[in-house]
């Protein structure tokens, strides 16, 4: 056995409350190395006596092998600790020896655990890891409705002009950074049926407040929408009508830096170091404006700067907040509740969230639950992100843990077997009550769009979206990707929305009106595991209760035939066309071809 592999941690992803009774465990292996794995758990507390000897009202489970990668395998176990505590190791069988594995060693045991009054370090509990007290207070409890919705991010600017302000004309190529498009409230008042017939139910806005740029990540004031978007009083009656649809709205909270403009920096530009709002940010050096000034007193020649003060990557158009000083995080913070109380939206994005402080994430979180008790909190981190995650920060992040891999698999940049091979532990290291949660994302503002990832294949951006859909967490649709808008990196990637129906890629927009309708209906694709069952392709079956269904994918351009295992050799329903289907040893799917087939 190789002991270098083994592995457990309290009180981490390998370790986590699910909900307020339940515990969830992991345990890692070395790949086929272990004939099994049990856990010995019990409270600390729970003890018998007789006859001057002592017996732990232990359990001694088996744990299952739920995970395999190419390196290791994942034992998983649900337990239900009785009285909330819970003290626990495991017991290890392998090359017809058994160990136990605990918090501090592990030991050769000369035959089984006792299971009377016996003595002996298996029930030595200094060497038990210890999940201390399974706390309603340390969950996300994340709300309830995240995990059912189906986002649709809108880049404002870019979807829609009802008032038509622009000079340049909508939906022209190619698209160049500050040009102003004219999209604004109204015009996505006005398309609020559209997206209710899509079938959205959440909608993330990029930034809407008022800031000299096209994309707004550079506010200047954190209580104003942009005039090139309406006011203040559109955005309340967008808002209303969101919400009549049954459709939440959330916004794009940028904490970790302002804009130049922002009035607390522009007397920081004045005063230096004797201005009132200096230590709301990192003023490292002297001169703090170590370079000139155009005549309307923005930055000059920033290509290769390195401010001396703290900014977002090195841009001085973006000055870094200092979220420790009070006059700073009040500032913050009143606005994160302002657009909460006064305007009744349903939740936060924070921008390069990875970058703000955990102490502050922490004050964002409570002051939004306290102003709207199901508010949801999801961040922009692009790493992996579970110091973030364990209930006191956000409920989610953007997941890339999940992009990632989809993009490198559809890049090329690595074959089918990596790519399933990530995907499994990506899911084995999430805890399932986060990934449920997670806002999932084949592209963004931030990304090349999905179709021209594929060099504008239709027929591969379909299977892509499939497996988006069929991913634990609530997928995310990027505006206009549904009808087969494309473009390259930022700002190609921010075209505008060509609402003349006869560029739409009708049938993309049908399959994609057709997976979110059966999300709702078949409980399986929200599920956390892939079962793969086909070297050959990324064919997989996913489980809920009673239900399952078999999902079989070609992405090759010619046409292929699947060896379906004995055990999927059945009767299935296909849930797009509802007609029955036999699955025999063979099956044949065409060029980029897929089948959902639900289990009769």
């Amino acid at each position: 056995m190789n002991k270098h592999a083994l592995f457990h941690q309290a009180k981490s992803e390998y370790s986590y409350a699910y909900d307020d009774k339940k515990l969830h465990i992991l345990f890692r292996t070395m790949k086929d190395d272990v004939q099994s794995v049990k856990l010995s758990y019990g409270d600390p507390f729970d003890w018998t006596y007789k006859n001057r000897k002592a017996r732990w009202e232990s359990q001694l489970v088996e744990m299952t092998k739920r995970y395999s990668t190419h390196l290791f395998d994942y034992y998983f176990i649900e337990v239900e600790p009785k009285d909330y505590r819970c003290k626990y190791a495991f017991l290890i069988e392998a090359d017809d020896k058994h160990y136990f594995y605990g918090s501090k060693r592990m030991e050769e045991l000369e035959g089984l655990p006792p299971t009377d009054f016996d003595e002996g370090s298996f029930y030595d509990l200094s060497n038990y890891f210890n999940y201390p007290y399974l706390n309603y207070e340390d969950q996300a409890n994340t709300p309830k409705w995240v995990k059912d919705t189906v986002w649709y991010q809108i880049f404002m600017d870019r979807f829609y002009s009802h008032s038509k302000k622009s000079n340049l004309p909508w939906a022209k190529l190619p698209v160049n950074n500050h040009e102003f498009y004219g999209g604004d409230i109204k015009g996505v008042i006005d398309k609020l049926p559209y997206l209710k017939d899509l079938g959205i139910s959440g909608i993330y806005f990029t930034p809407i407040f008022e800031s000299r740029t096209a994309h707004k990540y550079d506010t200047k004031d954190y209580f104003k929408i942009d005039p090139q978007f309406g006011t203040n009083e559109d955005f309340r009656l967008l808002v209303q009508e969101a919400h009549k649809l049954g459709i939440k709205v959330v916004l794009d909270a940028v904490l970790n830096h302002c804009g130049w403009d922002h009035p607390f920096f522009q007397d920081v530009v004045k005063y230096g170091r004797n201005s009132k709002y200096a230590d709301c940010f990192f003023l490292d050096k002297d001169p703090i404006l170590n370079f000139e000034l155009t005549e309307d007193g923005s930055p000059k020649g920033h290509g290769n700067l390195r401010p001396n003060f703290r900014t977002f990557a090195y841009t001085p158009f973006m000055p870094k907040w200092n979220t420790g000083n009070e006059l700073a995080q009040k500032h913050l913070l009143d606005s994160i509740e302002f657009w909460i109380k006064e305007f009744d939206i349903d939740g936060w994005r924070l921008d390069v969230s990875n970058e703000v402080s955990h102490d502050f994430l922490r004050k964002v979180k409570q002051v939004s639950r306290a102003a709207k008790a199901d508010t949801f909190i999801f961040g922009e981190n692009w790493d992996s992100s579970m110091p973030w995650l364990r209930g006191d920060q956000m409920d989610a992040v953007m997941n890339y843990d999940l992009s990632i891999p989809m993009w490198q698999y559809f890049d090329g940049k690595i074959d089918s077997e990596e790519f399933k091979n990530e995907l499994t532990q990506y899911t084995a290291l999430t805890p399932k009550h986060v990934m449920k949660n997670m806002f999932n994302q084949l592209d963004t503002h931030d990304t090349i769009r999905m179709k021209r990832r594929l060099k504008d294949n239709d027929e591969r951006l379909k299977i892509a979206y499939i497996l988006m859909f069929a991913s634990a967490g609530a997928p995310n649709i990027y505006y206009g990707s549904e009808v087969g808008l494309t473009g390259e990196h930022d700002p190609d990637n921010r075209r505008c929305f060509n609402w003349d129906e006869s560029t739409w890629n009708h049938s993309l927009h049908q399959l994609i009106k057709d997976l979110i309708q059966l999300r709702k209906q078949h409980p399986a694709f929200m599920e956390s595991d892939y079962q793969f069952i086909d070297k050959s392709s990324i064919s997989f079956v996913k489980h809920h209760k009673n239900e399952s269904l078999l999902f079989l994918i070609n992405d090759s351009e010619k046409s292929v035939k699947l060896n379906i295992d004995p055990a999927y050799q059945l009767q299935y329903t296909d849930v797009f066309s509802k007609k029955a289907v036999n699955v025999h040893a063979e099956v044949e799917l065409p060029a980029y071809g897929y089948k959902i087939l639900k289990f009769i």
